[in-house]
């Protein structure tokens, strides 16, 4: 009886320790959801960044370099060389990937054009995802397919497909998609389409409902959740607006994460940060289909968030210097619970 005893002691205490040296992605996969991060080409070289990725990533995706522009500058000429790294990279590592994005009406090639007629577009659309996803397939585990289709209003974005080919070049696009990888999981991103109730969030629902029920390959929704510390979000309608995709049969992504502050006193922002990335954790550690929390970027040193909303930083996990924040760390402790 005795020996039993220590047994089960020394058990307890094994699973313990195990448990306090969990790395940041195996207690995310505890929690039901992958855990990733955007990248630069030069992040998968650099041994520093390396092991922040090996540590905190199960998925990874790049920030730019499989948007059309850097992808293939020309009608001729194809960049390869930067995924192919990637795809090696993350195999090597045990981790997804993740393409980002198919379609967006930013960062297009210049011969990318508003005159095709509908047929000239949908030909280059088709001919864009039998060349990406047939020489990746069973190595991407899943696509953006379409980044920021809608509006503030919730009306649809007159992008370049949307005026070429019509309403219709999402579902073409996740058609087409579907039927080059059937195994690889099919995305809609938008930002600002968290909260139930906003126009863009309500717009991407119906959608998604409405694409669902005709039969259209559909497999999740990307949330972006590039968020202000300064501003109050509802957990409740974030909750609410995953519960409805959950009710589809949706997964969903919190797939561009980064919370800023103000760089003029920070300090009395990062409460609030630190409160927000908390509540998001939770909801992607209670909420089953939450399938990934992928922040943008792996720290503050590259951040976009600077460049793009002048004034604001710090959105990440990780400092300038590569070191994680004390945010990290409770998010950590979080997840280990």
């Amino acid at each position: 009886m005795k020996n039993q005893i220590h047994f089960f002691i020394a058990l307890f205490f094994t699973v313990l320790l195990c448990s306090c040296g969990k790395s940041f992605k195996y207690a995310a996969k505890d929690n039901g959801f992958y855990s990733g991060m955007a990248v630069t080409v030069g992040d998968i070289f650099n041994p520093e960044t390396i092991k922040i990725l090996q540590n905190d990533c199960s998925i990874i995706v790049y920030e730019n370099s499989m948007k059309w522009a850097n992808l293939r500058p020309n009608k001729n000429f194809w960049n390869w060389n930067d995924i192919d790294s990637l795809v090696e990279f993350a195999e090597k590592n045990n981790m997804r990937v993740k393409w980002h994005t198919l379609f967006w009406h930013q960062q297009n090639s210049p011969f990318v054009s508003s005159s095709w007629t509908r047929e000239q577009a949908i030909q280059m659309m088709n001919e864009h995802i039998e060349t990406i996803m047939s020489r990746y397939k069973g190595k991407i585990a899943e696509y953006d397919v379409v980044n920021e289709m809608f509006n503030e209003d919730g009306s649809m974005r007159q992008n370049i497909w949307y005026k070429t080919i019509g309403a219709d070049y999402i579902e073409l696009a996740l058609k087409k998609a579907h039927q080059v990888d059937p195994d690889a999981k099919l995305l809609l991103n938008e930002f600002n389409n968290e909260e139930k109730g906003h126009p863009k969030a309500d717009a991407m629902y119906n959608l998604v409902k409405n694409l669902k029920e005709r039969g259209i390959p559909i497999d999740g929704v990307g949330m972006q959740l590039h968020l202000d510390a300064r501003i109050s979000y509802s957990e409740d309608a974030i909750r609410q607006n995953i519960q409805r995709y959950e009710d589809l049969g949706i997964a969903v992504s919190f797939s561009e994460v980064d919370v800023r502050i103000p760089i003029e006193n920070s300090k009395a922002y990062e409460s609030a940060q630190e409160n927000i990335y908390l509540m998001l954790y939770k909801i992607a550690s209670e909420m089953p289909n939450v399938t990934s929390f992928i922040t943008w970027g792996i720290s503050d040193k590259h951040s976009w968030v600077p460049y793009t909303f002048p004034g604001t930083g710090n959105a990440l996990l990780y400092d300038e210097d590569f070191k994680p924040k004390p945010v990290y760390n409770e998010i950590l402790k979080e997840l280990k619970k």
